[in-house]
């Protein structure tokens, strides 16, 4: 199957576009009225400034973002995915890791992203 019929490859080809700074992929997975809440807690609505956002980080080349599944979920028109991600703003950074809830739905025969949570995990 691929990106646009199946739903965790959609999901698996948006985190590829993110780790490898593809703006053009990453514009394309995104659904017109989608909201993304970044581990700061800032919240941002529409695709217009989820991309003008990610525009400008993809820019910068000195980050690393890693992620490690944990769970996915396809049911009734959405897909969910929930992931662990460490994020390294340069080399030799101390790494910030957080929990990203991802979930896309299906838009005829496309997948995509409606909704990126992002949860900073707290350091016990």
């Amino acid at each position: 199957m691929n990106s646009e019929t199946d739903p965790q490859a959609a999901i698996d080809a948006h985190l590829a576009a993110v780790v490898g700074r593809d703006l053009a992929a990453y514009a394309a997975s995104l659904h017109p009225d989608v909201t993304v809440v970044i581990p700061s807690g800032r919240v941002m609505t529409g695709a217009a400034e989820v991309i003008a956002f990610h525009e400008t980080w993809f820019t910068e080349v000195e980050w690393t973002y890693e992620v490690e599944h944990r769970r996915s979920v396809t049911a009734a028109g959405s897909a969910v995915r929930v992931v662990d991600v460490t994020y390294t703003d340069a080399p030799g950074a101390a790494p910030s890791r957080f929990t990203m809830g991802l979930t896309f739905v299906q838009e005829g025969s496309r997948w995509l992203l409606i909704h990126d949570q992002c949860t900073l995990l707290r350091s016990e």
